[in-house]
């Protein structure tokens, strides 16, 4: 699986933010609702772009960076 579109926008945005963030940071940058920003980021962890750390923050993977040097 590649990442492309939205997806993609989160993994940057997560990387910003010093590669680790909540999904509703991410949802206030992107401007989207707080569910459709989980689901984004329920989506790059299943993938392992991320992981869920015990907060409940994201952190950008080794995969996530090398698909953000890709694009």
């Amino acid at each position: 699986m590649g990442v492309s579109g939205s997806q993609l926008e989160a993994l940057k945005i997560i990387e910003e933010q010093g590669g680790e963030t909540s999904a509703y940071a991410v949802s206030r940058r992107m401007n989207i609702e707080p569910n459709y920003a989980r689901f984004l980021c329920t989506s790059l962890a299943r993938a392992d772009y991320v992981g869920v750390l015990p907060s409940g923050k994201l952190r950008i993977t080794v995969k996530g960076k090398r698909a953000l040097e890709k694009k």
